[in-house]
């Protein structure tokens, strides 16, 4: 049969129809929003999803359950949130996965002068996602196993100044990342227009320095990133 001739493809065509046709995965969602004295909310989640797997490694149902509630104060600047994800049961009973992330961020000014924070810190396998990370075909782990133990840290504080007769913001940021493989470290400048509203920078030019160090007896590894970035 000569290569790429109508017979073929429409082979190729059937084997792509029938890898997805043994994933199969059907999902819920629900969400119910809370609003609270002095314009702030709360926004709890839930999702559900039943999984039938083909692959190589798991075969058979399971059930996931997801989980998430988040906290909005407009007036203070502050959003908080806590996410879950568990694989509940599995017909393959060595397969197990669940996930665990919180995020915490500080923005007061509604501009992009002043000082703004950002943490998150994330345990197990990803717990974000909502339905998109019911709905992933991702591959399951056993509970010993690094997705099952795994955590991850990251931090960033960066403040705004006004510069050039208070037309541009000119904002240093430091930024840490943790995880059981390595530790990152990074200092960026940043120059964009001054956005009084919160709104998005037309365009936005970067400088980052970034020191990456592994738990191995390899050597650091040291990067230099200039990026301009354009609104549309």
């Amino acid at each position: 049969m000569e290569k790429g001739s109508p017979v073929e493809r429409r082979t190729c065509h059937l084997l792509q129809v029938l890898q997805l046709l043994a994933m199969v995965r059907v999902a819920l969602q629900a969400v119910r929003p809370v609003p609270l004295p002095n314009g702030a909310s709360l926004l709890p989640s839930l999702e559900v999803g039943v999984r039938h797997d083909g692959g190589d490694a798991e075969t058979g149902f399971g059930l996931e359950v997801g989980a998430g509630l988040s906290w909005n104060d407009p007036q203070r600047g502050i959003t908080a949130e806590v996410k879950g994800r568990s694989l509940l049961t599995h017909v393959d009973e060595e397969f197990r996965e669940q996930g665990l992330a919180l995020a915490f961020a500080w923005d007061p000014a509604p501009s992009n002068r002043g000082p703004a924070l950002a943490l998150s810190h994330a345990m197990g396998s990803a717990a974000e996602g909502g339905m998109a990370a019911l709905l992933a075909p991702t591959v399951l782990e056993g509970v010993d196993g690094p997705a099952g133990n795994g955590q991850r840290f990251n931090a960033e504080l960066a403040y705004g100044f006004p510069v050039a007769n208070d037309r541009l913001t000119l904002t240093p940021a430091l930024a840490v990342a943790l995880s059981p493989d390595s530790s990152a470290y990074s200092l960026r400048w940043s120059l964009a227009p001054y956005s009084p509203h919160g709104h998005a920078a037309p365009w936005q030019l970067s400088v980052e320095a970034r020191r990456q160090e592994h738990n191995t007896p390899t050597p650091p590894e040291h990067s230099l990133k200039l990026s301009l970035s354009l609104l549309f």
